[in-house]
């Protein structure tokens, strides 16, 4: 699947002859009035930061950055072209949150229930009263699966939502809240079969990526393998926070050791775990961003009502982490602005990923802002990657310069 066109306009295509002859070809596209954008992009490469990458924003309907350049491997051989797609970890949790609004917006789901309305075996050990929403903003207590699990078991499913449905949580429910991050993704998974029938992966593209033109795959099929870029592990490990809960921690993280490497296996791209096994580019990322936050008007690409979208992204918790000791916003499934983290926007809603990933929605503007990229750089858990933050102060100066009157 490719992306649908987005018809840009008065914008400078980009080609390597500006660049430098030592340095690599930086593919895309920015419209007049973000060339800075670019240069912020070609910093990154410059600064020795990025191997592969790409940034796009799409604002009002509008793709006005599309940016790609780089590497698709740690070994430099194979370049980037516009059409590469990279794993998104933990940014996998806005689809799936996306995919609950949308049967939310359907009626079939409401936030305020209790999850055991719909998956009646979950209503036990402390859990009967867990809401939906509480579920899907960390606050459910089953951060982590209490026995021994491995990765292939998040493959299967049945069993890891067995085991969270029978356990006892970290913490009474509702009471605190901590990243549920593998877990969330079978949480997310078991709740779209038991009201839509529907694995997860097939409900996104035939109910969202497919209707909006989106390259991106929940289970990337065998035929699309060759556009994913190797995932590029970080240097280093600098986690250094008091975890206010270390069981819960250690379960978390820890059942099993979290990889920066499986996306790199053919097992883990098609399986598409809802939590973190998405594949996309930054074009797609940004345009579905844009899709969400601008619902204003209505029409066949709008997804949600005004008012779903409100109850998507009003804030459910905030607060320390009890797995990781971060501090942090949730709403229903997407991760909300701190600190700018998001633009300037209070408003502003998405999901970051393992590494440096950002994608996001300005529901003020009307914005889609995705940055994508394969060269993992890992900080201290919160923390907000430099390469990404560089591009997000271009981009609203940018908009500023343009009159468009953020």
């Amino acid at each position: 699947m490719q992306d649908s066109a987005l018809n840009p306009s008065n914008g400078t295509a980009l080609g390597g002859n500006g660049i430098g002859q030592q340095e690599l070809e930086i593919g895309g596209y920015v419209t007049k009035g973000f060339e800075t954008v670019r240069e912020a992009f070609l910093m990154n490469f410059r600064s020795r930061l990025e191997v592969g990458a790409t940034f796009a924003v799409v604002y009002q309907g509008e793709l006005v950055v599309d940016l790609w350049g780089g590497y698709m491997d740690a070994g430099r051989t194979k370049p980037l072209e516009g059409d590469a797609l990279f794993n998104l970890f933990s940014a996998t949790k806005g689809l799936s949150a996306a995919c609950i609004a949308v049967l939310v917006e359907r009626g079939l789901l409401d936030y305020e229930m209790p999850v055991a309305a719909y998956w009646p075996e979950f209503g036990q050990c402390g859990k009967e009263q867990t809401t939906v929403a509480q579920l899907l903003s960390h606050q459910a207590g089953i951060c982590g699966v209490s026995e021994r699990v491995t990765i292939e078991d998040f493959y299967a499913h049945e069993r890891v939502a067995a085991l969270l449905a029978a356990q006892t949580p970290y913490w009474s429910p509702g009471s605190a809240w901590g990243y549920h991050g593998l877990t969330i993704g079978t949480l997310c998974e078991e709740l779209v079969r038991r009201v839509d029938g529907r694995p997860l992966s097939k409900f996104f593209a035939e109910e969202i990526a497919g209707p909006l033109g989106l390259d991106i795959y929940l289970g990337l099929p065998e035929a699309e393998d060759h556009r994913q870029a190797e995932m590029i592990p970080p240097d280093a490990n600098t986690l250094a926070l008091d975890i206010p809960n270390v069981a819960a921690s250690l379960a978390a993280f820890e059942n099993p050791p979290l990889a920066p490497e499986w996306p790199n296996n053919r097992a883990w791209r098609a399986a598409g775990l809802a939590c973190c096994g998405g594949s996309a580019n930054a074009r797609s990322l940004a345009k579905f961003y844009a899709t969400l936050a601008d619902c204003r008007e209505s029409g066949a690409g709008r997804l949600l009502s005004p008012a779903t979208l409100a109850a998507a992204t009003a804030e459910r918790v905030s607060g320390i982490d009890q797995a990781s000791g971060a501090f942090d916003r949730y709403a229903a499934g997407f991760r909300l602005n701190v600190n700018g983290n998001m633009g300037p926007s209070p408003s502003s809603f998405g999901h970051p990923g393992w590494g440096g990933l950002w994608a996001y929605g300005d529901q003020k503007q009307g914005l889609g802002v995705a940055y994508v990229m394969n060269k993992m750089n890992l900080s201290d858990f919160g923390a907000v990657d430099s390469r990404y933050l560089r591009l997000l102060g271009d981009t609203y100066s940018s908009l500023t310069r343009d009159r468009r009157r953020y």
